[in-house]
C-alpha cells in the first residue's frame, strides 16, 4: 500500500513535470483534496463504464470496487416522513452508499414470506407504472423510488440522508441492499486546526483502493490542479 510520503512525493513529480516549474508548490492540504476528489472521479468512472469497462464486467474490474462493497438493512422510517402512496414503506440507507449494486425484499403473503425484486422507477415514471397492471407493484415485484435531505450531524458537518421508498403488494419485511461505498479520503497529513475537514475526517490516511488505480488517482489529481491554477 502507497505511503502518504509517497503519494505527495509522486503527485509533486507529475505536477513539477506538466507545469514545467512554473506554477508554485501546493500544500499538502491542498494536494489532500485534489487526490480525494480524483479518487472519487475514478470511482465513478469505473462504476459507469467511462475509466474503463463497466464494474463487474470483467473480473480485473470487479477486484478494482471490491474493497469498497458492502451490504446492509434498510431501516424503517416510522414517521415524520413523507409518502408518494399510501400503504408505501420508507428505508433509510446507510450513510457512505454511493451506488447500489443489488438489491432484494422479502415480503410476506399469504402464502408466507418470498423473495421479491426491487425495480427502480423515477418519479414520472411511478404513476405510469403504478397504473400499468402488467408492470405494476406485486408480491414479487416492489417498486422503489429514492430521494434524499441534507441534514447536520452533531459536529454541524453536513450530509445526506438516503432514503429508498418501497411500494409493495405484500407487507415487506426486510429490505437488503448491497452497494458501493463512498471511498474514504487521501490525506497526506493530519489536518490543522483551522482547516475545512475532507469528508468529515481530519487524521491522515492513504488510499485503500487497489494499487492499479493509484496511477489514474494521481494524474487526475494533478490534472484537477492544473485546471484550477490555469484558470485562477
Amino acid at each position: 500500500m502507497k505511503s502518504v510520503t509517497e503519494w505527495s512525493t509522486e503527485f509533486d513529480i507529475l505536477w513539477n513535470n506538466i507545469m514545467s516549474n512554473q506554477a508554485p508548490g501546493l500544500t499538502k492540504y491542498e494536494k489532500s483534496v485534489f487526490l480525494t476528489r480524483a479518487e472519487e472521479a475514478v470511482v465513478t468512472g469505473i462504476y459507469r463504464g467511462t475509466v474503463s469497462v463497466p464494474f463487474e464486467a470483467t473480473e480485473e474490474v470487479t477486484d478494482y470496487l471490491s474493497p469498497l462493497v458492502k451490504q446492509a438493512d434498510g431501516v424503517l422510517i416510522d414517521s415524520g416522513i413523507h409518502h408518494i402512496i399510501t400503504g408505501s414503506s420508507v428505508y433509510q440507507l446507510p450513510e457512505d452508499l454511493l451506488f447500489r449494486t443489488f438489491e432484494k425484499c422479502v415480503v410476506t403473503t399469504d402464502c408466507g414470506d418470498v423473495d421479491a425484486d426491487v425495480v427502480p422507477v423515477t418519479q414520472d415514471e411511478f404513476w405510469r407504472t403504478h397504473r400499468n397492471p402488467f408492470k405494476n407493484h406485486n408480491s414479487r415485484r416492489v417498486l422503489r423510488l429514492s430521494y434524499g435531505e441534507a441534514v447536520m450531524n452533531a459536529e454541524n458537518l453536513d450530509y445526506h440522508k438516503i432514503y429508498s421508498e418501497l411500494v409493495s403488494a405484500g407487507t415487506i419485511k426486510s429490505y437488503t441492499v448491497r452497494y458501493i461505498c463512498k471511498p474514504e479520503p487521501i490525506i497526506l497529513e493530519d489536518i490543522p486546526a483551522g482547516y475545512p475537514s475532507i469528508n468529515g475526517e481530519t487524521e491522515a490516511m492513504t488510499c485503500k483502493l487497489h494499487e492499479n488505480l493509484h496511477q489514474l488517482i494521481l494524474v487526475e489529481a494533478v490534472n484537477r490542479a492544473k485546471s484550477v491554477w490555469v484558470s485562477s
